[in-house]
């Protein structure tokens, strides 16, 4: 069965609009303007309009105040929802957002969370906005000089074309005043993984393969979250599926992961569909998943995301 086929099937089943602009962004087509306006007044948008500060943030930034309930608990979670609603720049909801990241680079908009005493917060909390930032691009000259510094890390680690430890910590140590490895600032960081993949065309190919064939075959956790990439399926699903969707962006993905990409395109339906119920933690397109259609519907269309 052509794994795009069951794309059909979802456009026969009249899907609503957030799950149609999710398709044509996934096909890169054209998106008219009545279809973009029934996505952008669909119910996963108006939350994130509805919660969105004056400022263009959503509050604290990376950290979450458990004294505070909150839809979004952190800036971060926000942008993370409209990632995974391809939500682009050209809207106010996504250019308020990023004029706030880029504020908060420049300075002009004071760092929200707070500063925790380790001697790596100084070096995240930039990196924690620029991953993020990422996700829509920017012409901001500190985003770029975070790029570069990480970029030049990247570079030396692998300058032999194998992960080099001592490589990693002395660069780093030149370029930020202190060492990364073993930390969460490390290369395997799911920052730095977010950031590298949507920087990805400014990073030579075989650093890329080198990159990714270390991530998969490490054995370390990638950073924020508990998979670790060689033990495959046997990590939490709705964590590895955040880590490959990132992942996915890298052109040589495909083919550092097919014997994963396989074993995934083996767990559909008949129909072709993917259903792994509501423990696969993913961002819902339908209005609710009291259908077990609408769910198959979202899981199925967020999952072939990984194989463009």
């Amino acid at each position: 069965m052509c794994l795009f086929k069951v794309i059909d099937r979802i456009q026969e089943r009249t899907p609503c609009t957030a799950v149609q602009y999710r398709i044509r962004r996934m096909l890169k087509e054209d998106i008219d303007s009545e279809l973009f306006d029934g996505f952008y007044h669909s119910k996963w948008v108006e939350l994130l309009k509805a919660h969105q500060y004056d400022d263009g943030g959503y509050g604290r930034f990376h950290s979450r105040n458990s004294k505070i309930k909150q839809k979004f608990p952190t800036t971060e979670c926000a942008v993370d929802s409209m990632k995974m609603l391809d939500l682009q720049r050209g809207n106010l909801l996504v250019d308020k957002l990023c004029g706030y990241m880029e504020e908060v680079l420049k300075g002009g908009i004071e760092w929200p969370d707070g500063f925790e005493k380790n001697k790596w917060y100084r070096s995240a909390q930039p990196l924690f906005v620029a991953s993020k930032l990422s996700i829509f691009g920017s012409k901001c000259k500190e985003f770029f000089s975070i790029f570069n510094c990480w970029h030049t890390i990247l570079k030396e680690t692998f300058a032999d074309g194998e992960y080099n430890r001592e490589r990693a910590n002395k660069t780093a140590k030149e370029l930020l005043g202190c060492d990364i490895e073993g930390s969460y600032i490390g290369l395997n960081s799911i920052y730095l993984i977010e950031f590298f993949a949507n920087m990805q065309a400014e990073i030579d190919d075989a650093l890329k393969q080198n990159y990714l064939k270390w991530l998969h075959y490490s054995g370390e956790k990638i950073g924020y979250t508990r998979v670790i990439l060689n033990q495959g399926f046997n990590n939490n699903f709705s964590e590895l599926y955040k880590v490959y969707f990132l992942l996915s962006k890298f052109p040589c993905f495909k083919t550092e992961f097919e014997k994963e990409l396989s074993i995934l395109i083996d767990k559909r339906d008949q129909e072709g569909f993917w259903n792994f119920g509501k423990n696969f933690l993913c961002q819902k397109l339908s209005d609710d998943w009291r259908s077990q259609e609408k769910m198959k519907i979202d899981q199925t269309i967020m999952i072939l995301l990984l194989y463009l």
